[in-house]
């Protein structure tokens, strides 16, 4: 094997790592929306309160993410990237012991920073392991692991969960994340270093009024569907009458046709046009969110609405990294890392508006609350290619 083949196959590993983490990181993110109700109901508190653990993941990242990318360019990405994972190994070990609600959400907080360093700086890293024509591939490469964590990690805690406890699921979140950090410490070369962005590529893009658009698109996006998704197990099991199973199935219904849909946008974008794909996203967001809401209490039907709402997810987000990238190319860096931010951001938002109707168990209120957030969006998104148009 030529020295090239062998660099190439390193970083293939290396990308297979990093796709690896993700999943560890994104079914960490997610976790708690699959574990409210056996949670809830060990610690006797409502599935509002409960709720604060995705509120409180959200806030942290969307804050932490810009300041961890601005603060650690000067730190190896196996050290970082490797020491996020046992961050995240420690907080979830720690979760799983908590006596009381108050505790627990402090760990959280503590775990969730892991989170806010790993998922932006293994895009960097992903970047820096292959040649300039393919680092866009080799990003769009490693978030399929956020992908399946929602195919299969979050199915699959909410099962076990109701079968062993969510303090269980938690420890053995705890195992695999200390798992995953070894394997990146052992796979990942060192002396892996980014370029630091610059005060004044932040500067551009938080005065470009186009850019600030865009994140507005996708902050009222995120916000509209975690409205609902923060809390989709206590909806369904108060709102449907359903159980354990039923739960994970539309868990897994949400992760599965999210991942056709990025598929299918893939493959039209450069057809059709990164924002008229992104308002055909938008548009299958309202229209799955509200069949959810207009069918609520009737399992089937809700459960296509949420396969129309899961295509519009990962799509939508995935599209609105590549519309930042074309609106200015030289400021990718920054925009994208504040879209990552924002996202985080709307995930607070939608825990926190959901968490004001959630125990009411048989309404519908807030899933039409969400859909009038994806319809918000949609009206923004227009306004953002109008906009870029006459740029």
């Amino acid at each position: 094997m030529t020295t090239s083949e062998t660099r190439s196959s390193n970083s293939s590993l290396a990308l297979w790592v990093l796709l690896i983490g993700n999943f560890i990181i994104g079914t960490g993110v997610l976790l708690p929306a699959g574990l409210l109700n056996p949670l809830a109901a060990d610690l006797a508190i409502t599935p509002s309160v409960a709720g604060q653990l995705m509120l409180v993941g959200g806030l942290v990242v969307g804050i932490g993410a810009p300041l961890f990318a601005a603060f650690t360019s000067n730190i190896d990405r196996r050290k970082l990237l490797t020491f996020a994972l046992a961050l995240y190994a420690v907080g979830h070990a720690l979760a799983a012991v908590m006596p009381s609600f108050t505790p627990l959400l402090w760990i959280r907080a503590f775990t969730i920073a892991g989170a806010a360093i790993f998922t932006p700086q293994a895009a960097a890293t992903a970047g820096l392991l292959v040649p300039p024509e393919r680092r866009a591939a080799a990003i769009a490469f490693i978030f399929i692991g956020w992908s399946a964590a929602s195919v299969a990690g979050i199915p699959l805690g909410s099962f076990l969960a109701e079968q062993f406890g969510w303090r269980a699921v938690f420890g053995g979140m705890a195992v695999v994340c200390a798992l995953t950090a070894a394997l990146v410490w052992g796979v990942l070369r060192p002396k892996l270093f980014v370029t630091p962005l610059n005060a004044d590529a932040w500067r551009k893009a938080l005065t470009s009024p186009i850019i600030l658009t865009v994140l507005l698109v996708t902050l009222l996006s995120m916000s509209g569907q975690f409205t609902v998704f923060s809390y989709i197990a206590p909806i369904l099991k108060g709102g449907f009458g359903v159980g354990a199973a039923e739960i994970s199935i539309a868990f897994a219904v949400a992760g599965v046709t999210g991942v056709i849909g990025n598929s299918i946008a893939s493959r039209v974008v450069s057809q059709v046009g990164v924002d008229q794909v992104i308002a055909i996203t938008i548009c299958t967001l309202i229209i799955g969110i509200g069949l959810f809401a207009a069918s609520y209490g009737a399992f089937i039907p809700a459960m296509i609405g949420v396969a129309l709402w899961g295509l519009g997810s990962f799509s939508s987000n995935s599209l609105q990294q590549s519309r930042l990238v074309n609106i200015s190319p030289p400021l990718a860096a920054a925009t994208v890392a504040l879209n990552t931010s924002v996202v985080y951001l709307g995930q607070a938002i939608g825990a926190w508006v959901g968490g004001n109707y959630v125990d009411e168990g048989v309404s519908s209120t807030g899933a039409w609350i969400a859909c009038g957030f994806t319809v918000t969006a949609l009206i923004v998104s227009l306004l953002a290619t109008q906009l870029a148009k006459g740029k």
